[in-house]
């Protein structure tokens, strides 16, 4: 992205986390109702796929077809860690938690994030922690007002799985970050979404996914859904996220796991009639109001 006055940086910095923050907080819904008719890593698989495919005729067509060696090590990083895994743990997990619970989860990718940075000997400011405090509080309350009291062998291997991924998915991030930017930053997005879809194909091998696939009796919402997935989200979000990645620090790209949680519950509330308590606005109110101590932290 070329260079921009300070002005106009902040205006694509705010764009960029909106776009994140809103997309990445719906996929979750998204998944929901794909996974009613399609296997999980099938969904996987054929959303990168066509988002993949659709990324790299769009490189070909604009004559930005250009590979340095150098991108091939991170095309594989990131299409493992931050798709093939990163996303694959999301989708697999649906099929055994509430959505919102899985985005909850998912808030422990800011603190391997956090924690990672102060092992690699960049200490966070005093208010990213107290940030990162207050957040957490507000994630366990919404935890608390949604937890069932006991949860099944398969529940809590789902939850594990998750919080495995953000840790592979925090590492992979680091990775990225140390490694030259990619000559073209849409054939470094399609790639990365190709080796994704094929680790996702892999995975629905050996879990007997594909047995299960039958894309002709599909409804039509499920494609509608499909392509909410394929277009602008695969398309929208990952761009943006991936300039933020080169833009900011990892701790603060990844507050959009906190913000997931609010999303998926306003989303149940405004489109599925799910009951909004008090209690879950409170915890609402302060998972923010963390999140903006730790944006303001990282000025």
């Amino acid at each position: 992205m070329p260079t921009a006055t300070p002005r106009a940086r902040s205006l694509l910095l705010i764009g960029a986390f909106a776009v994140i923050y809103l997309g990445w907080g719906t996929t979750y819904l998204a998944n929901h109702f794909l996974l009613k008719e399609l296997p999980p890593f099938v969904l996987g698989c054929l959303r990168f796929t066509l988002a993949g495919s659709l990324a790299f005729i769009w490189v070909v067509l604009s004559g930005k077809l250009q590979l340095q060696h150098s991108d091939l090590g991170g095309v594989f990083i990131g299409g493992l860690a931050l798709i093939a895994v990163g996303q694959g743990a999301l989708i697999y997990a649906n099929q055994f938690l509430p959505t919102g619970m899985v985005a909850m989860l998912y808030t422990t990718l800011p603190l391997w994030s956090v924690a990672l940075e102060w092992v690699l000997g960049e200490r966070p400011p005093v208010w990213v922690l107290f940030g990162l405090a207050i957040a957490c509080t507000g994630i366990v309350l919404l935890m608390s007002n949604g937890l069932e009291t006991s949860a099944s062998g398969p529940q809590l291997f789902a939850g594990l799985v998750v919080v495995s991924a953000t840790l592979i998915w925090a590492c992979g991030v680091w990775m990225l970050r140390q490694r030259p930017a990619f000559r073209s930053s849409w054939l470094g997005l399609s790639l990365q979404m190709l080796v994704g879809a094929v680790l996702l194909g892999l995975f629905g091998v050996m879990h007997g996914d594909w047995q299960h696939l039958d894309l002709a009796g599909l409804s039509q919402q499920s494609w509608l859904w499909m392509a909410y997935l394929v277009l602008p989200v695969s398309l929208g979000v990952y761009p943006a996220y991936f300039w933020l990645l080169r833009e900011v620090r990892p701790s603060l790209v990844s507050t959009f796991a906190f913000i997931n949680p609010v999303v998926a519950l306003l989303l149940g509330y405004l489109l599925l009639g799910e009951q909004l308590s008090a209690l879950a606005m409170l915890a609402c109110v302060i998972t923010l109001g963390g999140v903006m101590l730790i944006i303001l932290g990282r000025r």
